[in-house]
């Protein structure tokens, strides 16, 4: 409806106040900047009933400076950023420190959820069970962690003014049996073949069965075996020579952590695992799509739901390389043979594996 000459009409301008009013044949409309709800309405009523007085005296400052919030002691509510909003905004602000793996695998990871995540800041526990629900415990915890980190920076950066996340991580417990830190600890050889048969007979993951069963007889890192390509399998040895950088899908840089490549045996268990993989990509272990697998998805989906519906306790994938070694060292080979064959020193193999694959029996003296 058209408001009569000197009456201001208050109107709903994508979601907050506006008002509008004729004077002397022109049109003017100034944004008050409070969301438009009843309370907010009244709030500005003093100032409509100012508009109008000047109207009628012929008094009306055409600048309207006269009249916005900080003019006329109107409180006018800054917008609260959404947790979304405030972990892009640590991003950015952390982003000169941090390097780009991290960037992408950490904090995009972390954006990730929070974009399907349902609660934000006016639900803390909403967030950290829904993180529950979502990941393994220690991880969630993590993920918790760095969401406190970053509504900390907030307050500090004046954006909130309190941290509604404090104390939420350390509320969340991790069993005992589930605690999968980056600690060895391996799998049994029972656990080891639950898990590849685990695999195998899902009707959703049954697809990286070959990648679990390759990962547990190689101990190779699983950048390495998401990046092996048929051409690097020849006369009798797997020459790992490339990565998949896990933090960047798609990516895989030449090169290994410790060495630009390692030769490694095939024995008859690998000869047979691979002579029935299909040659039908470049790759020895494609996606479902024919690309670089997502490690990041197939560890939070497949991996955890595996091992759960087999009832073993919770331990990162990159165990099965933990498993490899400690298995070789118990069957018998050197400390220098082991290393050689995954790429680690002598040394690393001593100090971490070693002491902790064979009981240790006091002789009689």
């Amino acid at each position: 409806m058209k408001a009569s000459a000197g009456t201001v009409q208050t109107i709903n301008n994508n979601g907050r106040i506006a008002l509008r009013w004729t004077y002397q044949g022109r049109r003017f409309k100034l944004s008050v900047g409070l969301p438009f709800r009843p309370e907010s309405i009244k709030a500005v009523a003093g100032r409509i009933a100012q508009i109008e007085k000047d109207i009628a005296y012929g008094e009306l400052d055409t600048t309207l400076a006269k009249y916005k919030p900080q003019a006329v002691g109107v409180t006018v509510t800054p917008k609260v950023p959404s947790l979304q909003e405030l972990w892009d905004k640590y991003t950015e602000f952390r982003s000169p420190s941090l390097s780009p793996n991290t960037l992408i695998k950490v904090y995009g990871a972390v954006a990730a959820d929070l974009e399907r995540c349902p609660y934000g800041l006016d639900n803390p526990a909403g967030v950290r069970d829904w993180l529950v629900q979502k990941h393994p415990p220690d991880f969630a915890k993590r993920i918790m962690t760095r969401i406190n980190a970053c509504t900390r920076w907030a307050v500090q950066s004046g954006l909130i003014p309190t941290n509604p996340f404090v104390g939420m991580a350390a509320s969340i417990t991790i069993p005992k049996g589930e605690r999968g830190g980056d600690e060895i600890d391996p799998f049994t050889l029972d656990e080891r073949a639950a898990i590849i048969a685990g695999f195998e007979s899902s009707p959703y993951y049954r697809h990286y069965a070959p990648l679990v069963r390759f990962l547990f007889l190689t101990g190779c890192r699983p950048g390495e075996a998401l990046a092996l390509e048929w051409g690097h399998i020849t006369d009798g040895a797997i020459h790992f020579q490339q990565a998949s950088v896990i933090a960047k899908a798609n990516t895989i840089k030449p090169g290994l952590k410790t060495q630009s490549n390692r030769k490694f045996p095939i024995n008859r268990q690998l000869q047979e695992l691979l002579d029935n993989i299909p040659r039908v990509n470049k790759l020895v272990f494609p996606s479902p799509t024919g690309r670089i697998i997502d490690w990041t998805n197939f560890r939070a989906r497949a991996w955890v739901t595996v091992l759960k519906n087999a009832g073993i306790r919770f331990r990162k994938p990159y165990q099965t390389r933990h498993t490899f070694i400690t298995e070789a060292l118990r069957r018998g080979l050197s400390v220098q043979d082991v290393a050689k064959l995954v790429g680690n020193s002598p040394q690393v193999i001593y100090q971490h594996y070693a002491g902790a694959s064979r009981e240790l029996v006091v002789p009689e003296l």
